[in-house]
């Protein structure tokens, strides 16, 4: 695990490194910061927005994971450049992300596709998850939770509401959790349902394809088959064929999949590129026709930039 961390390169490091030595060959007559002023955004067509599986909620390839800024600017930015699907959740910085989303969004809410998340975290385990307290403490930590978010995005819905982190196929499988999600779709509160996984998350595919009752899934997925976190420096890895078999399956089952961690297994470089690019690297997973968006961490202009270019060809 040490050697995966002494080899970590963050994405704003990688792009200042590289900005800088094609500023000191004289390969950029300009800075970055009026490169990036000068380019121009995608055009937006419709041609460009996927349908996330059975959701019909439409989105571009690439979403803003915005779990990494609380800057307003940033996030309209990214809107400026044609992004409409947003990642948040009520953990990231105590809830005041979705405030801050919240500020930004009011008065354009129409305009965005909003993905939180809310967190099941319980000590029991197997069947005493299936007693009528342990029943009703779940639904009243889903039901705090999703009013929390709705007030802090001064909105009477959410796009997708995800359980965060999900790594026990009980939790998922739950009666009282998918009585939940059922009823907020059917109320309007929300209009999609799903979960994120970390750990753990090939098994709970399999479940997910067994039951075929979540909308949205979203696991990390990258050219690498692993990631470091960002935050943590924590490193994991996966199976890739076996996750790529599930991804696949769920797919065919109609289900909305969002790729994570997309930046974190590195820098990529198709053949016959001279240098690999965290834009090859989202281009990479937008090959894979499995995968319907992304939400790559955003947490300047210059990643902005790169995440939307790799969606022009």
């Amino acid at each position: 695990m040490a050697e995966h961390k002494d080899n970590k390169i963050s994405r704003k490091n990688f792009l200042k490194k590289s900005c800088a030595g094609l500023l000191t060959f004289g390969l950029l007559k300009e800075s970055p910061a009026v490169l990036l002023n000068k380019q121009k955004s995608p055009k937006k067509t419709s041609s460009e927005y996927r349908i996330l599986g059975r959701t019909k909620i439409e989105v571009m390839p690439v979403g803003c994971g915005a779990s990494r800024t609380m800057e307003p600017r940033l996030i309209k930015d990214a809107m400026d450049n044609g992004i409409n699907f947003f990642d948040t959740g009520r953990a990231y910085y105590r809830g005041q992300n979705e405030v801050m989303l919240g500020k930004v969004f009011k008065g354009v809410r129409k305009e965005v596709i909003i993905q939180s998340k809310l967190q099941v975290r319980l000590r029991e385990k197997g069947e005493k998850l299936k007693s009528a307290a342990v029943s009703k403490k779940i639904k009243n930590i889903m039901q705090r939770s999703l009013d929390e978010s709705l007030k802090a995005l001064q909105t009477d819905y959410i796009d997708i509401m995800l359980i965060h982190g999900a790594n026990n196929i009980d939790i998922i499988n739950n009666e009282t959790v998918m009585e939940f999600f059922k009823t907020a779709k059917e109320k309007g509160i929300i209009k999609a349902h799903g979960f994120s996984s970390h750990t753990n998350q090939i098994e709970l595919l399999k479940a997910a394809n067994k039951s075929n009752f979540y909308d949205v899934i979203m696991v990390p997925y990258n050219h690498k088959g692993s990631y470091i976190h960002m935050l943590g420096g924590s490193y994991s890895e996966w199976d890739q064929p076996a996750l790529e078999v599930e991804l696949k399956k769920a797919h065919k089952n109609n289900i909305g999949l969002v790729a994570m961690k997309t930046c974190s297994g590195g820098p990529y470089a198709f053949e016959g590129e001279s240098k690999p690019s965290y834009k090859s690297a989202l281009r990479w997973i937008l090959n894979h026709d499995f995968i319907h968006t992304m939400v790559p961490a955003m947490g300047n202009m210059e990643e902005i930039s790169e995440d939307v270019q790799a969606i022009v060809r």
